[in-house]
């Protein structure tokens, strides 16, 4: 998935991709900005942030190590 942003038309893509995601929704304004816009957005942030580790991790940046069933990033040791 890739949704990129541009503030006001960022908010108008996330209602947008909620709303085909879950066509029978409906809600306030504040129930739209607390639910529909932070989920999508935190949702999105996973995905961002999952693909600038394999690229930090790629480059040699950041390193993972498995550890009570979680992965943690950290900066490589230099050699």
């Amino acid at each position: 998935m890739s949704i990129n942003y541009h503030y006001q038309t960022d908010v108008v893509v996330l209602i947008k991709h909620y709303l085909q995601e879950h066509p029978q929704s409906e809600d306030t304004i504040t129930g739209i900005t607390q639910w529909w816009v932070k989920q999508q957005k935190f949702a999105d942030s996973l995905v961002a942030v999952d693909n600038a580790l394999k690229i930090l991790a790629m480059q040699g940046d950041v390193c993972s190590v498995e550890r009570n069933n979680k992965t943690y990033y950290r900066l490589t040791k230099s050699k």
